[in-house]
């Protein structure tokens, strides 16, 4: 059925007590592939084509501007710098379809600096760490 590979976390606790040794997991993984890839799949104990899958709508927009923020150096650069400089206007939960995921956890700390930052005060901007 094609909910089933959806019906594990992935955590490898199956593989761990597996008497075989069925790599469980990769299985999952490689079900979840052709699921979302569309094509043939049972359904309620019939066969059906399954169509490739599209994703929420809020989820496609994110990840397109995720994607178009990390094309861009100097995007991503001021998005960091302004993330860490707005860490106490951090909300404690998301609104809309984030409120049932930060319901069960705590959104995480942007940190105090960007790493770009980071990593040039450390080292000097230089890849071995001398000057």
């Amino acid at each position: 059925d094609a909910s089933l590979p959806y019906a594990s976390t992935l955590c490898g606790a199956c593989y761990d007590v597996c008497p075989v040794a069925i790599d469980i997991p990769d299985i999952l993984v490689h079900l979840r592939e052709r699921v979302v890839e569309g094509g043939p799949a049972t359904r309620d104990g019939s066969k059906v084509v399954l169509r490739p899958a599209k994703g929420h709508a809020a989820e496609r927009a994110a990840m397109r501007a995720a994607g178009w923020a990390f094309g861009r150096p100097g995007v991503l650069r001021a998005g960091q710098r302004l993330a860490s400089r707005a860490r106490r206007l951090r909300p404690r939960t998301l609104p809309g379809p984030g409120r049932a995921w930060t319901a069960a956890r705590d959104l995480p700390e942007p940190p105090p600096e960007p790493f770009r930052d980071w990593w040039q005060r450390t080292n000097s901007g230089t890849e071995g760490g001398t000057a």
